[in-house]
């Protein structure tokens, strides 16, 4: 939808000149003159913008054409406003309507309309020209007052932090300047107006269908509160006793890895080897006895040959280990 909006602005400076902006994104001002006055189309984007139609008013109030009702612009006819209309060629046509007829502006409104209340004061300026007589009290405060001020960036006839709906727009735009001076100046009278804004009536009863939910769901909790007590005593002592298993699991890991690592593959190789070398020595030692006389012919023998059997299986499977590679 932004870009959508961003190309109905981009239509707008194609097919308009002099396009200024009041309000980026907005509020924008395109002029148009007759031969008598000046007038200046203000086009206003509501917040859904294009999907829903733009504000288009005239200024100043009380102009008169058959396209103008109550100084909105018609959106019947041939510029009834659809999601896939043209905002440019919509502000167009309306200019070359002007062109065939022009509009006229209404001598006995007044020169001034009373600006949008906006909750800075500081660029609000409506006073009521008190300094005729009591007596001539009818007659029209703004006799005296300048022309109109164009909308800028930094006073605009809208707020420029919300967009205006149409029914908001409207509910300000008919007020009179006695009741547009009392809402700025009574915090009573703004209040009462406020709060009987159809987006705040709806604002206050999602704010209360909120606040009952979020009761609901908090008597909800309330009412699990023992439920939920249970469960954790039951889970601190399910968790207690797996801290006492995991201890003892861990004390079993340790002696299960000193009992594998007897039978860990440079561990038998190195008792291998020492087993070899122990049968050499000890056999090397019985052959050297029985040289120095100490043992007979038959005893050397026995021993001889039983050491030289331990010797050759022990270093037959060291020779096998190391060649098949049986223990790495």
């Amino acid at each position: 939808m932004i870009i959508r909006k961003r190309q109905q602005i981009g239509s707008l400076y194609i097919h308009n000149s002099a396009v200024s902006v009041a309000v980026e994104g907005q509020l924008y001002e395109i002029p148009w003159s007759s031969t008598e006055d000046d007038f200046f189309i203000l086009v206003l984007l509501p917040p859904q913008f294009p999907d829903e139609p733009p504000v288009i008013t005239i200024s100043p109030p009380g102009t008169r054409h058959p396209l103008i009702k109550e100084d909105l612009i018609s959106n019947e006819g041939q510029f009834q406003w659809t999601p896939s209309s043209n905002l440019g060629v919509l502000v167009k046509s309306i200019r070359d309507e002007f062109n065939r007829q022009p509009p006229v502006k209404n001598k006995n409104e007044p020169l001034y309309a009373p600006q949008i209340p906006r909750p800075n004061n500081n660029n609000v300026n409506i006073n009521i020209n008190n300094n005729n007589n009591n007596n001539n009290s009818n007659n029209s405060h703004y006799s005296h007052r300048p022309p109109p001020a164009i909308p800028t960036a930094n006073q605009s006839t809208l707020p420029s932090s919300s967009g205006l709906t149409n029914n908001e727009y409207m509910a300000i735009s008919h007020t009179t300047p006695e009741q547009a001076h009392e809402l700025l100046t009574s915090d009573y009278a703004f209040d009462l107006f406020f709060h009987s804004l159809e987006r705040v009536q709806n604002l206050k009863t999602v704010q209360g269908e909120l606040r009952n939910g979020n009761e609901s769901i908090a008597y909800k909790n309330l009412n699990r509160q023992d439920g939920l007590t249970l469960l954790r005593s039951e889970v601190e002592a399910l968790d207690a006793e797996y801290k006492k298993l995991k201890e003892e699991f861990d004390v079993k890991e340790q002696q299960q890895q000193e009992a594998f690592s007897r039978f860990s593959a440079s561990t038998v190789l190195t008792r291998l080897k020492s087993g070899v070398y122990e049968y050499d020595e000890m056999s090397e030692s019985v052959a050297q006895s029985f040289l120095d006389g100490d043992l007979n012919h038959d005893v050397f023998v026995k021993q001889f040959r039983e050491m030289r059997k331990v010797y050759h299986l022990r270093a037959s499977k060291l020779e096998r280990a190391q060649k098949d590679k049986l223990f790495i």
